[in-house]
């Protein structure tokens, strides 16, 4: 997979499940309502409700809005799609809540891997796309090879969508503040932790800790045996971190926290951590490539202390490691859930955002690549206008380590509250690394028992 990746990448340049970071926000464009809207009976128009966090100020909604507003136009008087918000941190509880009512839309979001398991998958409510991909071959040959796998149940169901896109998540810096000698994806730790100076890094402790989860796992990647331990629990759960790297690289943590946290990190969450690094405040970020959208003219409303998003530069991590998941569901579900001409609207979308010229817009516009796709003139020429996006693509060699996330290998309750809260009470000096690693896993063990 890495070799295809690549190959892509240097000749040119989501997913789902990953799922990326949000700032929260209540605003959204376009028509909102609750989960469950039919088909309009006047008009004849099939109406498809998606309950969503692509919505307002989540960085999501860069693509996903427009995307919205080109299918409606092109569908006008025959599909609509309308957008019901949902905060992203209640997602999966709003889908245990509809699940449990009877009343899920024909499409949904893809929410945890564990939601898909535990709810999902045991009361068969999705709605097998195996179907839908032997009647749209142009699609079912973007499946990346992995997540088809890990989507595809033993009696051959395909529950989901499986991913067609991957984000090699890295790190961005200011050079206006920070200018390295040499790349940040060349150095060791070390020497990045060296090279910093008194500029400072944007981490965070509130929500999933996201960019600071991010940041250890890049550490936990460049202990000895690290990377292999992360890569051999991707596609499931680790239940016990009191190994040595996970203990060192917490341990490495500390360290680099100590000298280089940026002053607001304890009780940020992730809007603050890009506020601090988007008004210079801190010179470093951990985030994926969907922040490219955050550093171009059209988003200076939200810069402040004379950023200028034209200075940020786009690299991997120490030690040449790049963060990417591809033993996920991807990013959307057909239901058992709503109307046939419910569904149908659904495929209908799922055609339409999985097209070769929505699929490159999704890619210019969140920085990520689609391996099996054949890209465009077009598109070729429009990635030269997108120098993150190049920059990272161009960093992307044969050496890269590519390991997943750690949050994508916690229990979802130790990602989304433990890890972030048990985090402030270590950096603050309240227990030891070895400490804070047998709570994750005491806390991992006793989640995965009930």
């Amino acid at each position: 997979m890495k070799k295809r990746i690549v190959s892509m990448f240097l000749a040119f340049t989501m997913a789902a499940g990953l799922i990326g970071c949000a700032k929260t926000g209540s605003g959204t464009s376009g028509s909102t309502a609750s989960s469950g809207t039919t088909a309009s009976a006047t008009s004849g128009e099939i109406v498809l409700t998606i309950p969503t966090f692509f919505v307002g100020e989540n960085v999501g909604a860069v693509y996903f809005e427009p995307a919205v507003e080109r299918f409606n136009t092109a569908n006008k008087g025959k599909y609509q799609i309308k957008l019901e918000e949902v905060v992203e941190a209640t997602y999966s509880d709003k889908m245990s809540q509809l699940a449990q009512s009877k009343t899920l839309p024909a499409l949904i979001q893809t929410p945890t891997t564990e939601w898909v398991e535990n709810v999902m998958i045991p009361s068969k409510l999705y709605y097998p796309m195996n179907d839908f991909f032997e009647k749209n071959p142009q699609i079912k040959e973007l499946l990346v090879e992995e997540s088809l796998k890990f989507s595809t149940q033993e009696n051959g169901d395909i529950v989901s969508v499986p991913t067609v896109t991957l984000s090699n998540i890295g790190l961005f810096y200011n050079e206006a503040l920070y200018k390295p000698a040499k790349n940040v994806s060349q150095m060791t730790v070390d020497e990045f932790a060296a090279s910093l100076g008194d500029n400072k890094i944007a981490f965070q402790t509130v929500e999933n800790a996201w960019t600071s989860m991010l940041f250890l796992t890049s550490l936990i990647a460049n202990e000895d045996g690290g990377a292999e331990l992360l890569k051999s629990y991707e596609g499931t759960k680790c239940l016990d971190f009191n190994q040595a790297p996970f203990i060192n690289a917490v341990a490495k943590l500390k360290e680099i926290w100590a000298a280089s946290a940026a002053s607001s990190s304890v009780g940020a969450a992730y809007a603050d951590a890009a506020n601090t690094f988007m008004s210079n405040k801190a010179a470093v970020i951990a985030n994926g490539s969907w922040m490219n959208s955050e550093f171009v003219k059209e988003s200076a409303k939200n810069w402040s202390g004379d950023f200028d998003g034209a200075t940020v530069r786009a690299d991997y991590y120490p030690g040449n490691v790049a963060i990417c998941n591809t033993a996920t569901f991807g990013r959307w579900m057909v239901t058992n859930g709503g109307t046939d001409k419910e569904r149908e609207a659904a495929f209908e979308f799922l055609k339409f955002i999985y097209s070769k010229e929505e699929l490159e817009t999704f890619a210019l516009t969140e920085g990520c690549q689609v391996p099996n796709l054949t890209y465009s003139d077009n598109f070729k020429q429009a990635l030269s206008e997108k120098p993150l996006v190049r920059q990272q693509a161009e960093l992307l060699t044969k050496d890269t380590t590519i390991v997943p996330a750690l949050a994508s290998i916690m229990v979802d309750s130790v990602a989304n509250s433990i890890f972030g809260t048990t985090l402030v009470q270590y950096v603050n000096g309240d227990m030891s690394a070895e400490e804070f690693c047998n709570i994750l896993t005491t806390k991992s063990k006793e989640a995965a028992e009930n």
